[in-house]
């Protein structure tokens, strides 16, 4: 498995945690988590497409 298709993988997981949590903190700390993931994928995508 390719970084980005993990952390992808892991972004996904995060948001189905968010949407289960009931505390709002944690909920807004999983959609961040998930959120960074994306970033962090895109950015390896963009470095794999430019090299």
């Amino acid at each position: 498995m390719d970084w980005d298709d993990y952390l992808r993988d892991e972004a996904r997981k995060y948001r189905k945690l968010a949407e289960e949590a009931d505390d709002p903190l944690i909920k807004q700390e999983l959609l961040e988590l998930a959120d960074i993931c994306d970033k962090v994928a895109d950015n390896i995508e963009d470095r794999m497409t430019a090299g």
